[in-house]
Order: structure tokens, then C-alpha cells, then sequence
């Protein structure tokens, strides 16, 4: 006789992996080519790109680098991508700004537990160069709770000479000025940051910052910095992308982690992938004020993998930079969307330089992936 036991406890497991699969298959789901680490990159037929030389291009007149680098947060011993970072950072390290765009300790954040463990992460980036260092929050740096974890990696960040924005818990938008008019150029260059996290996590202490309570109101106070710095070369970053062609954007993880993080999904309700309700409901006003006065680039992590994406209305550029740890690149999942030039599922990070030139000044674009001395793919940034 069947064991009535065991034969429900298989309907279970069919009905939860239904109900998993059937989460999973949303509309939205991308198919396409997985452009991973064992393959080349994707490179759209017809994108400007720039020839790379055979090693770190020489600026001698440079105005400002920054260099874009998310999902940091779990170095190895001996991490390849912060030995690049040393390379490009510090060739020109007082005329250099790193934004480390989140997840900058992993898993969760710098535990009340782990402390020694989660600033021994930090230490490592922030050790990895003399240039200035930004660092913007993602999900995982708050531990997918509250502000506790949060605040830990900003007092260590603060106490180490490297600054931490937004502050607080905070979600901003903050300003921050990286080459004024006059020191070299006449645009000016400057970074506007901020974090959509709060309205995920800090809903008990998000009424206490200054400001902005709902994303509406951070929309209208980024279209304010916008329209008053339209004038330079604006980056507007955060954790957050508007736009990706890899997990976040619905691509697969492969099936087991599909299935894994199908279970994340039911028992905390989000993955903050871009197509979920909540995260569009957040991303709207923002996208609203990027389309009033569109900044240079929108630069983003997230997704562990490298992307350069038109900015449509938003920005003369989209950016994906989450590649930051090599062992979270892993298989590199993705893939081309309406709009990529770039595309690549290699550890590595992004370069802006702003080059004063005799005809005024130009902006470049590099992708810097490690096991590579020269950038892998290149191209002239035009200003809105």
C-alpha cells in the first residue's frame, strides 16, 4: 500500500516547485546569448568604439578619472580586480575619484557578530588605492534590515579618510562635486548619489531623514541638482540600474538558483529586480527627473557583470558595473537588450575620463576586465 505520508509530502514538493517555476516565469523573463566569462564579449555592430592600445592609456591631460566599481564586497585573498583598480586609480590618484556603487561587504552588511570580518572587507578595497573613495549603500550592505549594519560600515568608511553617501540611511540625492569649473575645466565635474534602499529596509527610520520621505520627493530634488549643474559632466549614481540585461533584468541564474531564489523571493517578497512592481513604483518619478535634464551617466551595479547601455532619455549613458569580486562573477549570466553596446560577464569595472584637449574638452569611456592591461572596449562619451 502506497504510504499516504511520503505521497503527500511528493505533492508538496511538485506544488512548491509549480508555484516556484510559476513565479519565475513572469513576462519578463529574457532570453538571449549568455555572454559569460569563457566567452568573448558582446559588442554591438555599428558602436563607436575606440581601437584600445596595447596598455593603460596615457592621459597627460587629464582633467578627471572616475572609476566605477560595484558589488566589491567579497575580495579574495588576493583579489584581481582590486590589483586593476591599484593599476588605474593611483596613475593618477589626485585627479581620481572611486565610487564603489554597493554591495560592499557581503553577505549581509557588517554584522553586530562579524565586525572584524565585514571592515577587513572594506579594509581591502579602501586599501586598494590613494585616490579619493566614495562608497554608495546597496541591499546587501543593510543586510536586508535595518540601519544597524549600515551605520557600522559608515563609521568604519568615516574613520578611514574615505567618505559614505547617502548618510544615515538616508535616501539623498547628494552632490558631490569632483573637478570644479576652473581647475582644468570649464564644464566641471560632478557625481549625484543615491540609495532606494530605505523604502525596502529603513521604513521605520527613513521619517526621520531630512527631506525626502518618498521616492516623489527624492525626484524632486534630483530634477533641482540636474537643471542646476546641467552645465557639466553629470554622473547620477546609485546601487540600483534602471536597466539590465543580466538576473536582475530577468534573465536566468541557471535553474538552481532560479529555484533558490525563487524560494528568497516568497518568503521576502522581492529580489529588487528591475521589473517588479515595488522597484518600477520607486524608479518612476526618478526616471521622470532623469528625463528633465539628463545627466552624462547613469551608473549603477546590482548585476555582476559588465554592461554599457544607450541612456535613451534618461542619460547619454546607461552603465552597469557590478563586477567588482571575481567569485561573484561566476558564470556571468548576460545577455544583449534593446540598446546594449557592451555587454560581458567578467570581473573588471568601468573608467570615465574627462581629457582636456585643444579643441575643448572629451570624455572617455573604458571597460577595464582583469587579465587585461589595455581596456577591452572604449569609446568617446558625448555630453548632453
Amino acid at each position: 500500500m502506497t504510504n499516504p505520508i511520503r505521497w503527500k509530502s511528493l505533492l508538496a514538493l511538485v506544488a512548491t516547485t509549480s508555484l516556484l517555476s510559476g513565479c519565475l516565469a513572469l513576462p519578463e523573463r529574457l532570453e538571449g546569448t549568455n555572454y559569460s566569462v569563457a566567452d568573448p564579449p558582446f559588442i554591438a555592430e555599428g558602436a563607436a568604439r575606440i581601437e584600445p592600445g596595447a596598455g593603460l592609456p596615457e592621459q597627460e591631460n587629464l582633467v578627471h578619472r572616475v572609476v566605477l566599481i560595484g558589488d566589491a564586497g567579497v575580495p579574495m585573498e588576493s583579489e584581481p580586480v582590486l590589483t586593476s583598480l591599484t593599476q588605474w586609480a593611483d596613475r593618477y590618484p589626485e585627479k581620481t575619484t572611486v565610487l564603489f556603487l554597493g554591495d560592499n561587504v557581503y553577505p549581509a552588511g557588517v554584522e553586530e557578530g562579524a565586525v572584524a570580518e565585514g571592515e577587513e572587507i572594506l579594509r581591502k578595497q579602501i586599501s586598494a588605492t590613494t585616490a579619493a573613495r566614495v562608497f554608495v549603500p546597496g541591499n546587501h550592505d543593510w543586510g536586508h534590515v535595518g540601519t544597524d549594519r549600515l551605520l557600522r560600515q559608515q563609521a568604519y568608511v568615516d574613520a578611514s579618510e574615505a567618505e559614505f553617501m547617502p548618510r544615515d540611511g538616508c535616501p539623498g540625492p547628494v552632490l558631490r562635486p569632483l573637478s570644479a569649473p576652473g581647475e582644468g575645466s570649464t564644464r566641471g565635474i560632478s557625481a549625484i548619489l543615491f540609495d532606494i534602499d530605505p523604502w525596502y529596509f529603513g521604513t521605520e527610520t527613513v521619517g526621520d531623514c531630512p527631506g525626502n520621505k518618498t521616492p516623489e520627493e527624492l525626484a524632486a530634488e534630483l530634477t533641482e541638482m540636474l537643471k542646476a549643474n546641467q552645465g557639466q559632466w553629470l554622473l547620477v549614481g546609485a546601487h540600483h540600474p534602471l536597466r539590465t540585461g543580466g538576473p536582475h533584468g530577468g534573465l536566468t541564474r541557471g535553474a538552481v538558483a532560479d529555484l533558490l531564489t525563487g524560494m528568497i523571493y516568497l518568503i521576502f517578497g522581492t529580489l529588487q529586480d528591475t521589473y517588479e512592481d515595488g522597484y518600477r513604483a520607486i524608479m518612476a518619478p526618478i526616471e521622470t527627473a532623469l528625463a528633465s535634464a539628463p545627466p552624462t551617466l547613469y551608473v549603477a551595479g546590482h548585476d555582476h557583470n559588465l554592461q554599457v547601455l544607450e541612456g535613451g532619455e534618461y542619460a547619454s549613458l546607461q552603465i552597469v558595473s557590478g563586477a567588482g569580486a571575481t567569485i561573484r562573477v561566476r558564470d556571468g549570466h548576460v545577455t544583449d537588450i534593446p540598446g546594449t553596446l557592451f555587454a560581458h560577464g567578467h570581473a573588471g569595472f568601468m573608467v570615465f575620463d574627462v581629457i582636456g584637449t585643444p579643441e575643448g574638452e572629451r570624455a572617455l569611456l573604458h571597460v577595464v576586465e582583469t587579465e587585461n592591461d589595455a581596456p577591452v572596449f572604449s569609446m568617446q562619451v558625448d555630453p548632453r
